[in-house]
């Protein structure tokens, strides 16, 4: 019983000091709003995946709004909440496509990159919104679709 004690304690010990309890070290997250049967989805998502890949900057979070099925949406509603984009979530919520690239400090909407992009324009794309993000300014950027406000 002892063993098992000291055993639990050292894992405790290690989990309390482990990145999973770090503060989020993003300065940007890339939102891909996508759902399966979304055509544009199968361009964009493998150009994100490229681009990300080249520009391997760990202050970058990629993350993925699905709508696909009920239990996806409420995930990905999850993961808005815990990264306090629900201003972006629900104003696109429904549009598929593209990806959102939003400072993670300010919450703002930097731009967004589509199926116009090849993985190298993504990339140059990111790159260029970063410098707004770390130095928390707004951009002028008019690559997002217009909010859903079919609802």
């Amino acid at each position: 019983m002892k063993k098992i004690l000291i055993a639990l304690a050292a894992l405790v010990a290690s989990a309390a000091t482990s990145n999973a309890y770090a503060p989020n070290s993003a300065e940007m997250y890339v939102v891909m709003f996508r759902a399966d049967w979304c055509g544009p989805c199968k361009i964009v998502e493998p150009n994100i995946d490229r681009a990300l890949s080249n520009l391997a900057d760990p202050e970058i979070e990629y993350v993925t709004i699905d709508i696909t099925t009920p239990a996806r949406s409420e995930r990905s509603a999850h993961l808005a909440f815990d990264r306090n984009i629900v201003s972006q979530y629900n104003s696109w919520m429904g549009v598929t496509g593209f990806a959102a690239i939003i400072d993670a400090d300010t919450k703002r909407t930097l731009g967004c990159v589509n199926l116009v992009y090849d993985a190298g324009a993504m990339a140059m794309h990111i790159k260029n919104l970063k410098t707004y993000a770390v130095s928390n300014q707004m951009t002028n950027d008019v690559t997002c679709p217009a909010p859903n406000n079919a609802r």
